[in-house]
């Protein structure tokens, strides 16, 4: 049956999908339903009466009896309709069903001869209607493209993807809980900012209009929130969404999501610390113990986050991983080793040749929770330097899974050498050679920043942690896009039922007086 001739069946029946009903009463879940009722033994029914609605995503008829699988958000159960209950009037109804409608159905909770806990169903009441085929369900959406360009279906459809990004937000609710309980407040920091800074990231420029004035979307919400440490709020966070004109890769993508805390008279230590108590708790909450059994590179593992993780600096890294001697090189001997093993350098710095070595030997290793300290210098223009070597910067990495998740360091709250720094990375923009431009990334200067470190701000602490790519690990995904609920896609040519159907169009209009309005 046509999806039309179906829409003029409800109507014949007095049912429009989208007039009869504004509302449905709901008495329960089905995860409740099947919680309360495992009991029963098959053939054996329950005396109560529930209401439920979602979507239906299953079917199969027999005759006189019809099975169809609901989803209500919560769980899936069984319904059973049976014409001997229903009645003639009712039976109409359940005939014109399909997969993708949505229903609200009333019955009693049943285990069936086959032992599946099912609702025998006495009343039936359609809420919705689907147009459109929906893919089996056994199958999925198979097209990466299509996936992402309907991915509503393909969060309905794929339970990984739908379960890590409902996931996610209990992980975020579990670091806003331990955060809280430890006196942090979350400050909301601007989105269109002056000034872009708190990363080496190419900006999203964008124009306000009301001023006349050329602004940047927020690439990190750092130094607003060091901002707020200076203004004697010494325990921020925010999870923040951020924004980085770069590629898009199964590890990057545009716009992203991060936690950043700052905590002040703290150090990096301090911090590590903090993250590693804060993950494991959120870890537990949500899977129930700090060990989690993961895809990665096609194997089952364990991750195991219980504290305390594993520290190891960047250039003992690189040479455990790579047998390379980094350590005491030259930019010069930087070059070479770096031209040996095929790996393009297109920025000045010292600290990126071996961040680069470092991931193509070190990274791939580093699977379990694992800080990576001791950062150059060079490429940490908002870090504290090293207590005991200047040339390095009390700043750690955090890796899981191979996938760096987070950035954290000793707050640089000297305003003298934070300017210094500044202008250092402002200088690097102009006197880059040709081969760099368009493709290493600087800090620009922020005067103003540097302005409020006048003010005086405490030796403090900061992380940044990528919630997206952190879920990434824990449910053995591919792409980041997998975790994002809706990302940018190309537009493509269809038709909608509207442009299709106009006699359905006319019936609209004409009901509702839209042609009145």
């Amino acid at each position: 049956m046509s999806e039309k001739h179906r829409f003029w069946s409800f109507i014949a029946l007095n049912m429009d999908p989208y007039l009869t009903e504004y509302r449905y009463e709901t008495s329960t879940t089905v995860s409740e339903i099947r919680s309360r009722y495992g009991y029963l033994n098959n053939g054996e029914e329950a005396g109560d009466i529930h209401s439920i609605a979602g979507r239906i995503m299953g079917l199969r008829r027999h005759g006189k009896i019809v099975f169809a699988v609901l989803d209500d958000g919560t769980a899936t159960i069984q319904l059973v309709f049976r014409y001997d209950i229903l009645g003639e009037n009712s039976w109409k109804v359940v005939e014109l069903l399909n997969i993708g409608d949505i229903i609200g159905v009333k019955g009693k909770p049943i285990r069936t001869l086959r032992g599946e806990l099912s609702i025998l169903v006495n009343e039936l009441t359609v809420l919705s209607i689907t147009w459109r085929d929906y893919p089996e369900k056994w199958h999925g959406l198979a097209d990466t493209d299509k996936r992402y360009r309907l991915r509503y279906l393909d969060i309905m459809m794929n339970e990984r993807v739908r379960k890590a990004i409902t996931s996610m937000y209990r992980i975020e609710k579990s670091f806003r809980d331990f955060l809280d309980s430890k006196g942090f407040i979350e400050i909301h920091t601007p989105k269109l900012q002056s000034i872009y800074g708190g990363a080496l990231a190419r900006p999203f420029t964008t124009k306000m209009y009301s001023l006349d004035k050329t602004v940047y979307l927020s690439i990190a919400p750092e130094t607003y929130l060091k901002r707020a440490i200076i203004a004697n709020l010494y325990r921020v966070y925010e999870i923040a969404v951020c924004f980085r004109n770069e590629d898009i890769d199964a590890q990057h993508y545009p716009e992203f999501v991060q936690i950043e805390i700052y905590q002040a008279f703290a150090d990096w230590n301090d911090m590590m610390k903090l993250v590693e108590e804060m993950i494991a708790y959120g870890i537990k909450n949500v899977f129930g113990d700090y060990k989690v059994e993961v895809e990665h590179n096609g194997n089952r593992i364990e991750l195991d986050f219980k504290p305390p993780w594993r520290r190891i600096s960047i250039e003992e890294a690189v040479e455990n991983y790579s047998g390379i001697k980094v350590r005491g090189k030259s930019y010069e001997e930087l070059i070479g080793i770096a031209k040996d093993l095929g790996i393009e350098v297109d920025d000045p710095r010292m600290g990126k040749i071996i961040e680069k070595i470092f991931e193509r030997f070190a990274e791939p290793r580093l699977v379990q929770p694992t800080y990576v300290i001791l950062y150059p210098r060079d490429i940490s223009p908002l870090a504290r330097p090293y207590r005991n070597d200047p040339n390095y910067s009390e700043r750690f990495e955090l890796f899981v899974g191979s996938l760096e998740i987070g950035n954290g360091y000793s707050e640089l709250n000297n305003p003298i050498i934070q300017y210094y720094f500044f202008k250092k990375e402002e200088d690097l923009r102009f006197k880059s050679s040709h081969k760099f431009i368009g493709k290493a990334e600087y800090h620009p200067m922020d005067k103003d920043y540097v302005r409020a470190l006048e003010y005086g701000m405490p030796p403090t602490a900061g992380v940044g942690i990528g919630i997206y790519r952190l879920i990434m690990v824990l449910f053995g995904l591919p792409s980041i896009k997998d975790v994002i609920p809706f990302t940018i896609v190309e537009p493509d040519e269809f038709k909608t039922i509207a442009e299709t159907h106009n006699d359905i169009l006319k019936h609209y209009i004409e009901n509702l007086h839209l042609d009145k309005l």
